[in-house]
């Protein structure tokens, strides 16, 4: 196996916050809890009109976020595209639905059908860059970008391809929005709101452009003990030539909702007793993809040399204002928890 260093050269976002900016940083907007929708950036800045009057705002979002990347990093045509999606373009699947129920199922237009499956996206993208390579997509739940980024990083360990566009995409409707809030998962009260996602990265091989920061190692746990855990990071840290007291922070997907919380902090105990906590979810909001804007947001905040105090979390809160080595932990329902490990490079 080939010991290839994996860089993040850049990342943008579509998501609660302000789209395609990193004005989070310094000025965030907070919103309550309850539902909120993603800040459509100017599409018509990027794509023609022709071309995306038949797109939701999925496929929009997805497409706005790779053409910036793209743009950015000067790549026409990534290797690989990989994509995580846990709903998929949920908005058109309730449209072909209600139109099937509507009419009879007869006399149906296929495009909201065409639209509705999960690989929509990563289609697409292959499609609108020219890629025609490697291209998959993943759909397991709030995993669904850990295994894109777990994914590409495995291909470009072994050097099958050298640069691959990585996207986490997801979008929320009212409807799907109140049966979760039944089962707990969002909408209780004072819990981070529940949001939509866009993000994509551009991951390559190539140390000599600018880039964010470096992806130094992976990891997917399933049904685990936190002994288990703890050789997972041990395991992580020293393929990448660092131990323990080498790691700066860990960012949580911590929501403010108890039910989700008692896991992450159960596990920091556990495994990270004595390392600060970060948080990033009371900013971009709680869905199955929003994993992938906590690696944007560190992978940025490393980049930029700087760590703003919105993203401290007060139970352990952070001693500095720069980032060095830190580990993104992800977990649903205490089943199942990915570490993801970024460093400066």
């Amino acid at each position: 196996m080939a010991s290839n260093r994996i860089f993040i050269q850049a990342a943008e976002q579509i998501s609660i916050q302000q789209p395609l900016s990193e004005i989070w940083m310094e000025s965030p907007v907070y919103y309550g809890d309850g539902f909120v929708k993603a800040v459509n950036p100017p599409f018509r800045d990027y794509l023609a009109a022709g071309e995306t009057r038949r797109m939701g705002n999925l496929m929009k979002r997805a497409l706005v976020t790779t053409l910036k990347v793209l743009r950015e990093t000067g790549t026409e045509h990534p290797d690989a595209v990989i994509t995580g999606t846990s709903i998929g373009s949920l908005d058109y699947t309730e449209r072909f639905l209600d139109a099937m129920t509507e009419n009879g199922e007869e006399a149906l237009s296929p495009t909201y059908f065409m639209q509705s499956t999960h690989n929509t996206v990563g289609s697409t993208l292959g499609i609108y860059t020219k890629t025609y390579g490697y291209n998959t997509t993943y759909s397991h739940g709030a995993m669904s970008f850990d295994l894109a980024v777990q994914d590409a990083w495995m291909q470009m360990t072994l050097g099958d391809v050298t640069t691959a566009l990585v996207g986490g995409h997801d979008e929320m409707v009212e409807s799907y929005f109140e049966l979760l809030k039944k089962t707990g998962y969002v909408g209780v009260e004072n819990m981070a709101p529940c949001g939509e996602v866009a993000m994509s990265m551009l991951m390559t091989l190539d140390d000599s452009v600018d880039h964010l920061c470096e992806l130094a190692g992976v990891s997917i746990c399933h049904h685990y003990s936190f002994d288990q855990l703890k050789s997972r990071v041990g395991q992580i840290l020293e393929k990448a030539g660092l131990a323990l007291k080498d790691v700066d922070a860990v960012l949580t997907g911590v929501n403010d909702n108890p039910s989700n919380d008692i896991y992450y902090y159960q596990m920091m105990d556990a495994v990270f007793p004595d390392l600060p906590l970060l948080r990033y979810k009371h900013l971009f909001g709680e869905n199955y993809t929003a994993p992938a804007l906590g690696i944007y947001a560190m992978a940025h905040c490393i980049g930029k040399g700087c760590l703003p105090s919105h993203l401290m979390d007060d139970t352990r809160p952070f001693g500095c204002d720069s980032l060095r080595n830190v580990i993104i932990v992800n977990q649903m329902k205490g089943k199942e928890c990915s570490f993801i490990l970024l460093r400066k490079s």
